[in-house]
């Protein structure tokens, strides 16, 4: 039983990971709601402050200094969070779409999604290519990368020309970026700035346009004002100046800084919208025609008077989102009204660590110099981003608990009935369990006699006559947040068993282990988790025959695989061969990064390398391998790499036989070594790393070779090959998508297990 875990009531989604998002998030979370639980979702593990990008762009801040790790800021804070596009609302039903995984549920949410530029008409399909789109800014900057790149191997004697659409903030900043690194690196490249209006930023601040017109013309940064992009060729764009005259401008790349646009999604879920498509909220930041559901940022229409697309507006909205979110769920104050200022203060990077104030009004910062002004922008933009960053330890700290604000007030009612009283493995009701399943397509199967739907006690299956059956169980408590994909990850790790032998699964059955929560969070909790199972069974075309549920003290999964294998084909993990070659299917590192993750210390880029990893299928690998001599085939999971392959060599009757590995081969996780530097290791490290004790040598130790011992959650396929077949093999495995698969050692003909 667990009668001090708080039991779950209701759900806040935050739909993106924009500037008041974030500070709906931190300050939920710093002052709790007994019984609720926050979601964010976004498209994007790393979310960029707009503020810095640009001073990121010319060098001055490293990627982690201007982006908010939103999965390792959810970690540290306890809250869920969801890598996923957002594809529609459902405000009836309280439903959130999303591509290509299960809809979520709210109760309450805020939207703070990005936008985009405007598109150019007449864009012909060869020119599309060439457009670097300032918005939004994580796929900037992948474009940025890869034409900083272009530039540096550019040979040719004509400079290449690059174009800057639009003369917003950004748009004059990044050019102003562009051409300073241009003349810094003596690359051969020009750059012109292409705005439709007579101003740059805006029109009121005249002392700020001859301050940037000046800086455009000593950086030699051809301004087209007045002029219009009609239509854009493969190699020109064809402009349209104030006296209407038309004419051809040649470009290498088109930067897009134009006026804004909204997600399109916006229109198709029947939300209020203006004529461009923005949402349209009301003085309390809710949506229009709406009672629970908030929206804030540049994604926005403010109703009552429109604003600028500006970061700070995003900022400064975030109080009043928190403070209104958290009244609709306590009920217990009035909705607060967001006051707008009539006028921004903007202070724009314009290279070499300097900026200037734009302003409509008077500012006494308008006295300070470039240099100064960038010192004081620096200061302000490196505060904000502090406030939302995971702390970090340089070493592993050892255990740490995570102590949150106890809450000051509750959504679980004085009543509240735990329903574990740990009969029959706690289970959950009859009526919640089949609420849930009726929301779920399960796929039907001919060899399925008596399956799920059925209400027997036992499913009733019938395969050939002619095949051996395959049997696995694995379990799992929850090492991630968003239950779709645990259930993903923990469905294809129990999965490999079957195909680590050769066989084929044909079904499956799942118990899940659910936390305490009111019978509709159970309902949706278990609409996520086996969507999540549902989603790899049917692609896989396994059958779901039956399961178990039960509450507990923490969310878990276990889920029994059986499958078939024909008596010839059946793989062993007894190596026979010396000689053979030791290949490895997938990269190394998933105990070490979720280790790490407990303690909010694994970037969120780490985390989704590994997430990838788990989520790709070995039985690829497995039916690739198939047209080998293979000897020896196991998968790599909770033994660590050399559990398993010390497993391989098993009682050989002939002869002894031992193992070779060449730890720098080992495929890792990019920032795994980084991680072990610094002491973090997964709980049964040390106990993987004892059990072999006996048979290694004193220099082979978890110190000198953390990654032999690191267990893995759905890892790779190990196995043997003759050496006449590993080029083969291995160009077979990553023509079918197996891209980490290497050689990492060899079998040999001694009782030695050889680590070099």
């Amino acid at each position: 039983m667990n009668n001090n875990s708080t039991p779950i009531v209701s759900d806040l989604v935050l739909l993106g990971g924009g500037h008041a998002n974030i500070q709906v998030l931190k300050m939920m979370a710093m002052n709790l709601i007994g019984g609720l639980r926050i979601t964010l979702i976004s498209d994007q593990t790393h979310s960029p402050y707009s503020g810095m990008v640009p001073g990121y762009l010319a060098g001055y801040y490293s990627y982690e200094d201007c982006h908010f790790d939103l999965r390792r800021l959810c970690e540290e804070l306890g809250q869920r969070f969801i890598k996923a596009t957002i594809i529609g609302i459902d405000s009836q039903r309280k439903k959130i779409r999303l591509e290509n995984r299960a809809e979520i549920s709210y109760e309450c949410a805020s939207i703070n999604v990005g936008i985009e530029p405007k598109p150019i008409d007449n864009v012909s399909q060869e020119a599309v290519l060439k457009l670097i789109p300032l918005k939004p800014i994580s796929r900037f900057i992948a474009h940025w990368d890869q034409l900083i790149s272009d530039l540096k191997a550019y040979q040719g004697k004509e400079p290449l020309q690059l174009a800057m659409v639009g003369a917003g903030a950004s748009g004059v900043e990044i050019s102003i970026i562009l051409k300073m690194l241009i003349e810094q690196n003596r690359w051969n490249a020009q750059v012109s700035l292409i705005h439709r209006h007579e101003f740059l930023v805006s029109a009121k601040d005249r002392r700020a346009q001859d301050s940037l017109l000046k800086t455009l013309n000593e950086l030699d940064i051809k301004v087209l004002q007045n002029t219009e992009v009609l239509e854009v060729h493969d190699q020109s764009l064809v402009l349209k100046d104030s006296q209407g005259r038309i004419h051809s401008e040649n470009f290498y790349r088109a930067l897009i800084a134009t006026q804004a646009s909204a997600p399109r999604w916006f229109t198709g879920s029947g939300l209020p919208v203006n004529q461009e498509g923005f949402l349209k909220v009301s003085k309390k930041l809710l949506v229009e025609n709406e009672d629970a559901l908030f929206a804030g940022g540049d994604c926005i229409h403010f109703s009552p008077s429109p604003l600028k697309k500006a970061g700070v507006y995003a900022v400064r909205q975030g109080m009043v989102l928190e403070h209104n979110i958290r009244a609709f769920f306590d009920r217990k104050s009035s909705l607060k009204t967001f006051h707008p200022k009539k006028n921004v203060l903007s202070l724009i990077t314009i290279g070499d660590k300097k900026a200037l104030v734009h302003q409509d009004d008077f500012s006494i910062l308008r006295w300070l110099s470039p240099a100064l002004l960038w010192t004081v922008k620096d200061g302000i933009d490196r505060r904000f981003m502090q406030r939302f960053q995971a702390r970090t330890f340089a070493m592993n700290p050892g255990p740490v608990k995570k102590t949150m604000p106890l809450p000051k007030t509750t959504l679980v009612p004085e009543d509240w009935q735990d329903n574990s009283c740990g009969g029959c493995g706690s289970k959950l009701a009859a009526s919640t369990l089949s609420q849930s399943l009726a929301k779920l397509a399960i796929p039907t199967d001919d060899a399925v006699l008596l399956g799920v739907n059925d209400g027997e006690d036992c499913a009733l299956t019938r395969f050939s006559e002619h095949t051996l059956c395959l049997q696995s169980i694995d379990q799992f408590r929850s090492f991630i947040s968003d239950p779709y994909l645990l259930g993903q990850i923990a469905t294809q790790h129990a999965l490999s068993d079957i195909y680590a032998m050769g066989g084929i699964a044909r079904t499956a059955q799942v118990a899940l282990t659910l936390c305490p929560a009111t019978d509709k969070i159970h309902r949706e909790d278990i609409f996520q988790l086996m969507s999540g199972v549902l989603d790899i069974l049917t692609k896989s075309a396994v059958s779901l025959v039956g399961g178990h549920t039960g509450e507990g003290s923490e969310l878990a999964i276990a889920i029994a695989v059986q499958g078939e294998v024909e008596p010839g084909r059946v793989l062993r993990k007894q190596v026979t061969k010396a000689g053979n070659r030791l290949i490895l299917t997938k990269a190394i590192g998933t105990g070490v990064v979720f280790a790490a993750n407990m303690l909010a210390q694994a970037n969120g880029k780490l985390v989704d390398e590994a997430l990838s990893s788990m989520m790709q299928s070995n039985k690829i690998a497995m039916e690739t391998i198939r047209a080998f001599e293979v000897s020896g085939c196991t998968d790599i999971t909770g033994f660590g790499l050399l559990g398993h392959a010390v497993e391989m060599l098993g009682k050989n009757t002939d002869k002894d036989l031992g193992i070779t590995i060449d730890y720098n081969a080992i495929p890792l996780f990019d920032g795994v070594c980084r991680l072990f530097q610094q002491g973090y290791a997964a709980s049964i490290a040390d106990k993987n790393e004892a059990s072999l004790r006996g048979v290694l040598s004193a220099d082979v130790n978890r110190q000198n070779f953390p990654a032999l011992f690191d267990p893995q959650t759905s890892g790779g396929l190990l196995f043997s090959v003759p050496p006449d077949q590993v080029e083969s093999c291995l160009n077979a495995l990553h023509q079918n998508g197996v891209s980490r698969a290497c050689v990492i050692g060899e079998v040999i003909d001694e009782a030695k297990i050889i680590i070099r």
